[in-house]
C-alpha cells in the first residue's frame, strides 16, 4: 500500500486528481496513478477530474506488468530515478507506444508513465 503523498513529488502543481477510480498526478512528460483502493492517507483533498487527457490516464491505468527493472541501471535518466523516493525495489517496465513512454509499474498499485525522451538515457526526442 502506497501513502497518497508519495504522488506529490510527481505532481507540477502538487495537487492530486481524482478520476476513474484512481488518484492521478502529471507534470510534462509524466503521469502517475494509484488505484484509489491502494493508498493509504486522507483522500479528502483530492480534486475531482483529470490533469491530462482522459485516452492518457486510461492507457496508464491499463497498462500492462512489463519485465522487471533496477531503477539504477545506466539505461535510464534522473527522471527515472526519482521513482526511488515511492520504492527501491519491486518495479517492472512496459512500452505505451502509442504515447512514445514507458510505464513502471510497482507492486503497490503506482504506475508512472514518462515520455520515452525523459526516461531512456540516449532517446531521441519526439520533436525530431
Amino acid at each position: 500500500m502506497a501513502n497518497i503523498k508519495t504522488l506529490l513529488p510527481f505532481s507540477a502543481d502538487r495537487r492530486v486528481f481524482r478520476s476513474f477510480g484512481h488518484a492521478i498526478v502529471a507534470e510534462h512528460g509524466l503521469v502517475a496513478v494509484a488505484p484509489l483502493h491502494a493508498l493509504d492517507g486522507s483522500l479528502l483533498g483530492l480534486v475531482d477530474g483529470c490533469p491530462v487527457p482522459w485516452d492518457e490516464a486510461c492507457a496508464v491505468i491499463d497498462a500492462g506488468g512489463g519485465a522487471p527493472v533496477e531503477l539504477d541501471s545506466r539505461d535510464f535518466t534522473d527522471v527515472v530515478a526519482r521513482l526511488a523516493t515511492v520504492a527501491v525495489t519491486g518495479w517492472r517496465m512496459a512500452t505505451l507506444p502509442a504515447l512514445r513512454a514507458v510505464v513502471f509499474g510497482h507492486d503497490n498499485g503506482v504506475k508512472v508513465a514518462i515520455a520515452a525522451e525523459l526516461a531512456l538515457a540516449g532517446a531521441a526526442p519526439a520533436y525530431q
